[in-house]
């Protein structure tokens, strides 16, 4: 590969000309010679060696530039690609961005852009130093690329290369056409010279770019030389004829490329004798430039208005031109098609998004404040009636109640002492105490049965992290535990708000879950409830569907899926036009 050092104009280009770009982490620039290898020619920073084979592999001066999300040393980041090829070179720049928001990622790439064109003159002028023509210099090449990207329109890139004609070959006149269909109409000449509709010069004009455009290179026309040069082109009836109506004594037609077809030609005109023509290779070069330009000026500024035109004519052209025929036997059999969706049969059955979720459920909730000893069953579990599902630690009750009991037997036999000894006073305290006691003895009695919660019915746990908390303190009425009856399970689907009044009640419906897509679940509508939720930006009402069967095992609550529900009998065409006929039915009663 060729060392940087060949390439030093195209580095310091690259120092200066990205420097100022935000979110630039590096950048690596690629030359091919014609005939030779990828060499790698300059960079600023420190790309990926992982990304520079692939993009050189899929090197495509057509297809321009491309941008890919990678992954950066920070994050999300960004590959920008930009191909493009100059005369005996092709060169290929690679872009690391990395802090740059998709919105922002755009106007980025238009910065870069701006400096592309720079950039490949800086390359073609370290691949030949020694070229001295002037359409090598920074006025025919790098001006015209860099300025490519602020031409608003086709007219003001025109000004742009007309401009820098004249001060590079110094033409009496130069005119720019713009070729639709290969057929040239001229837009602009130098000086703001006014296009007139019908005239001599400018029929003269297009029948050189057409020339240029049917022999699809560049041609110089020399009357003096022909013959004698073989650069120059001989001339016939056609290209005689326009010299004389344009009093040129020579000239230069250049057609431009994007792609394939031919997008524009550019005509120079001297009438001195003496005016010496370009070189074929400077003008080849001047034609690279100028057709590159235009690429750049097209993807900076696309033009909506372009398009739909092209479009429009496009389609009229497909209509009523040469293939109206196949048009028309399309159209029928369109038709055709329409007839027969309108009368096929079919049922209708939209489809909503829906989980399952039970209707049944009771919340196991801590009896007292204290600390979690047992909590066998987790999330998904089956509960059998009578089963432990949870226990407090209940040691320090134990303690309290036996240490109670032990107070009350010994009040006891100090009442039966103050009896004896008939200390009525005595009496009553001691029995007072006594009762406070047996009091503290059924509220410890109470929370010892409470420290073990059982199942009253079979069930399945659907919520709750008890297990997770064993050993952990918990605190009265908290929630540990959500238990649902299994056989309360039923299927919770939203409804688009458009198919709410187009839906009977009772209508039968099918569920597919996720989890298991090869066994459909026959369902019926229960009811639709009130509850509006705004679903992917649609309006949604919940419903609820009841399971024609008994649940199987596997069947657990959240599971997602799929419901389509029964609607009625409809045609095939007013199912797939629903949406349009309810829009244009919205739309005229909106605008009537």
């Amino acid at each position: 590969m060729t060392g940087q050092t060949a390439y030093r104009t195209l580095r310091a280009a690259l120092m200066q000309h990205l420097a100022a770009i935000d979110g630039l982490l590096a950048c690596q620039a690629f030359v091919r010679p014609e005939g030779g290898d990828w060499a790698e020619a300059a960079s600023v920073g420190q790309g990926d060696p992982n990304n520079i084979a692939p993009v050189l592999q899929a090197f495509d001066p057509e297809a321009r530039g491309s941008v890919t999300a990678i992954q950066g040393p920070g994050g999300a980041a960004w590959l920008a690609t930009y191909a493009c090829a100059g005369p005996g070179l092709d060169m290929c720049l690679l872009f690391y961005l990395s802090g740059i928001t998709p919105s922002d990622l755009q106007s980025r790439l238009y910065a870069i852009e701006d400096k592309t064109g720079w950039l490949l003159v800086s390359a073609l002028r370290d691949a030949d130093e020694t070229r001295a023509d002037v359409t090598l210099s920074i006025e025919m090449g790098a001006a015209v690329l860099l300025d490519a990207a602020q031409a608003r329109t086709r007219g003001d890139l025109a000004d742009q290369w007309i401009a820098r004609l004249e001060r590079a070959l110094a033409p009496d006149l130069v005119g720019v056409a713009w070729v639709s269909n290969d057929a040239p109409k001229l837009a602009a000449l130098s000086g703001g010279g006014l296009i007139e509709r019908q005239s001599r010069a400018r029929r003269a004009l297009e029948d050189l770019a057409a020339e240029a455009i049917e022999a699809r290179s560049n041609q110089s026309y020399d009357p003096s030389g022909t013959g004698e040069d073989e650069t120059q082109t001989p001339l016939d009836d056609t290209v005689s004829d326009a010299l004389s109506a344009l009093e040129a004594a020579k000239a230069l037609a250049m057609p431009l490329y994007v792609g394939d077809p031919c997008r524009a030609v550019v005509v120079a005109l001297w009438t001195s004798p003496e005016a010496v023509l370009p070189q074929p290779a400077s003008v080849d070069l001047i034609a690279q430039v100028l057709g590159e330009s235009l690429a750049i000026q097209e993807r900076a500024r696309p033009s909506i208005w372009r398009r739909l035109r092209n479009w429009a004519g496009g389609t009229v052209r497909l209509i009523f031109g040469k293939r109206a025929g196949k048009i028309k036997i399309g159209a029928a059999l369109v038709a055709l098609a329409l007839v027969v969706m309108s009368i096929t049969p079919t049922q209708s059955r939209p489809a909503f998004e829906a989980r399952i979720e039970a209707r049944d459920r009771f919340i196991v909730s801590a009896p007292f404040d204290g600390f979690l000893s047992q909590a066998p069953f987790q999330l998904g579990d089956a509960v059998p009636k009578g089963a432990l599902v949870v226990a407090m630690e209940d040691t320090d009750f134990r303690l309290q109640y036996a240490r109670a009991q032990a107070e009350a037997r010994r009040l006891e036999t100090e009442i039966q002492a103050a009896r004896s000894a008939r200390d009525s006073a005595k009496v009553r305290s001691l029995d007072a105490q006594a009762q406070q006691t047996q009091v503290q003895i059924d509220l410890l009695d109470q929370q010892l049965k409470q420290a073990k919660l059982t199942a009253q019915n079979a069930g399945v746990v659907v919520g709750g992290d008890a297990w997770r908390r064993v050993g952990g303190r918990v605190r009265l009425g908290e929630p540990l535990l959500e238990i649902a009856d299994p056989q309360s399970f039923a299927v919770m689907a939203f409804i688009d708000e458009s198919w709410v009044a187009e839906i009977p009640p009772g209508a039968h419906a099918s569920l597919l879950l996720a989890a298991y897509p090869q066994t459909p679940l026959p369902l019926t509508l229960n009811t639709v409830t009130t509850d509006a939720q705004t679903r992917g930006g649609v309006n949604t009402f919940s419903a609820w569907l009841k399971l024609d069967a008994a649940p199987p095992a596997e069947l657990l609550e959240g599971m997602r899926g799929i419901v389509r529900i029964d609607t009625g009998p409809t045609t095939l065409l007013a199912e797939y036009s629903r949406g349009v006929v309810r829009w244009l039915r919205q739309t005229v009663w909106k605008w009537s």
